[in-house]
């Protein structure tokens, strides 16, 4: 899948880490096992690499069009169901 990266503004391992995010959402959805604190804890890299709400919610957008699944709302969920 080509994931809504903008490839220039990040190093390679930034990019490597997003698409495992992006990657491990997906596995998730389409019902493999993963666990929560994975997601929750590539989720935290995932932010601290974009630092840049506009581009999580361009991302966000452009990713919930190609899958079907909002990233945003999705991390909310686990994390509330992981308290």
């Amino acid at each position: 899948m080509d994931y809504p990266i903008d490839y220039e503004a990040y190093s390679t391992e930034e990019i490597m880490d997003i698409v495992e995010f992006l990657n491990l959402l997906e596995r998730r959805a389409m019902g493999d096992a993963v666990r929560d604190e994975d997601l929750l804890r590539r989720y935290a890299n995932y932010r601290a690499i974009l630092n840049n709400q506009a581009e999580e919610k361009r991302i966000d957008k452009a990713f919930e069009a190609q899958t079907g699944i909002p990233i945003y709302k999705t991390m909310k969920a686990i994390e509330k169901s992981s308290r």
